[in-house]
């Protein structure tokens, strides 16, 4: 489809979004409040609407005196309701969608997509790109393909009903493209609804190698899985070479910083990155300019609160909106959405770098860390430090996870124990595991504690583990392709036996 009649009127409406996401942006808590109505007003003769009173809710301290917070295993009974095909559960009418995903703090998860939710999706997708467009002027960026490396399409009935479905929320969202990009998308319909991940990154390079894809979008690692795929099918050619006129990668759901070397070396030449903040409950955030950090979307559908993380299992913990956040703090993330979920505990904690306009940066989850000597080590100080040492020593990283390694029998000390699958390994370990301490204990002051004079926590264990150890591991879980990641840092060995097991058969 040759679009370049209408650059003009695709950079005008970019232009026109960005101009009013940015007033939403300076006045957040006039946004939110008008969300948050909105909100109230549509769910108010629900029974969840009923049970808690939407219909005295006025302000922001009226919803929260009614509704309590709620993690996704409190809400599962009001979710199981809306699977079951009950009407105005917790949103008017019948929810016909549910995303499947794997969810880090709670296990597996069913989420309710209303059509709004969609609707709110597709909106924060085109903020995305509204940005590059204003950013650059490319409206040349639609002339080509675009690229999603997700989960499978492929959605599977709800009780016998073909008009009610499940799946992964980037199946729901592949029917929710608008029509004008649709012959620019990829993977076609038949590549995308393939269930198997190693199939489907096979028949999306064959199908990608001879395209003209200008956009790719999707998380660092599984990305990588397909340029390899690509490279190894053109000889050995670049990204760049492969695709002329890629220039963009949209990213989210892990931290970029591991992959960034990589993925410059594999593309060969330089391109735009703008990374989301996208969830199976509801899209958050979006960078909105070149400087780093998120800005929540004020005006998108979300009612946002946030919990100081330290508080989140108090009787009564504070709730704070947009107009009261500090610069600083942790909090864990709250969410009322217009899928019906009111008072939600995401799971994620995050801090803000500024409140006007309000942008975050991603500090974890609520329930990954490692606290097991004390030092309460979080996601984003993990994630700091492997940048660190990468940086220091040259190294390049494929995978990694953090667990402690608790004291042996007649041993006084622990341990973290780094797992970490190595493209390029560093040539002094010694020096590598040095650097993560060094970088780990400027960051986190009970860290610093715990291994002033060694006495209480023994320094950085890094355990290389063989080519393809995580990749293997998702596949023995179920968990390869799409939104799958693997998490960054645990409290137990749970996930760090597993793995180490999968390395030791790969190496018998």
């Amino acid at each position: 489809m040759r679009l370049a009649p209408l650059h003009p009127v695709i950079r005008t409406l970019a232009a026109r979004r960005v101009a009013r996401l940015a007033a939403a942006l300076a006045a957040p808590e006039a946004a939110q409040a008008e969300v948050l109505a909105r909100l109230v007003r549509r769910a108010r003769d629900t029974d969840f609407g009923r049970r808690h009173d939407f219909a005295g809710i006025r302000t922001a301290a009226d919803f929260r005196a009614r509704v309590p917070l709620r993690t996704y295993l409190d809400y599962r009974p009001w979710i199981e309701r809306a699977l079951a095909g009950e009407p105005d559960v917790s949103w008017p009418g019948r929810i016909d969608r549910f995303a499947k995903t794997s969810g880090t703090t709670a296990g597996d998860k069913t989420i309710p997509v209303s059509r709004e939710m969609i609707a709110s999706q597709r909106s924060a997708t085109w903020d995305a790109l509204a940005h590059y467009v204003h950013w650059t002027g490319d409206a040349g960026l639609f002339e080509g393909g675009l690229l999603f490396v997700s989960g499978s399409s492929s959605l599977s009935p709800l009780g016998g009903d073909p008009a009610r479905r499940v799946g992964d929320l980037s199946g729901i969202m592949y029917d929710a493209v608008p029509w004008f990009l649709r012959g620019i998308g990829y993977p076609r319909r038949e590549v995308a609804a393939i269930a198997d991940w190693e199939t489907r990154l096979g028949r999306m390079a064959a199908e990608t190698i001879s395209a003209d894809i200008r956009l790719v979008g999707g998380m660092p690692s599984w990305t990588l899985l397909l340029f390899e795929r690509l490279r190894a099918m053109a000889g050995g050619r670049t990204i760049g070479d492969i695709w002329p006129g890629f220039r963009l990668f949209l990213h989210g759901g892990v931290h970029m910083a591991p992959f960034r070397d990589r993925l410059a070396e594999t593309v060969g030449r330089p391109f735009e990155t703008l990374e989301l903040y996208p969830a199976s409950e509801g899209f958050l955030a979006i960078q909105t300019d070149r400087s780093g950090g998120l800005d929540l979307i004020p005006d998108g559908g979300i009612f946002f609160e946030f919990v100081p993380v330290g508080s989140l299992g108090d009787r009564s913990p504070p709730r704070r909106t947009l107009a009261d956040v500090e610069v600083g703090p942790v909090y864990a993330v709250v969410i009322s959405t217009c899928a019906g979920l009111f008072g939600y505990v995401l799971g994620d904690t995050v801090r803000f770098l500024s409140t006007r306009p309000p942008r975050i940066v991603i500090a974890g989850r609520t329930r990954h860390f490692v606290n097991a000597f004390g030092e309460n080590v979080i996601v984003e100080e993990v994630e700091q430090a492997m940048a660190a040492a990468l940086a220091a020593t040259g190294a390049r990283v494929v995978e990694y996870t953090v667990a402690p390694r608790f004291p042996e029998r007649g041993t006084g000390r622990g341990a973290h124990e780094w797992i970490v699958e190595f493209e390029t390994a560093p040539a002094d370990l010694a020096r590598f595991a040095g650097c993560l301490d060094e970088r780990l204990a400027a960051l986190n002051t009970d860290y610093r504690t715990r291994r002033a004079g060694g006495l209480g926590l023994g320094p950085p264990e890094v355990t290389p583990v063989p080519r393809g150890t995580f990749h293997r591991w998702l596949g023995d879980a179920g968990k390869l392709g799409g939104q799958h990641k693997v998490p960054r840092v645990t409290n137990d060995r749970t996930l760090a036996e597993a793995l180490l097991a999968r390395a030791r058969l790969a190496l018998s």
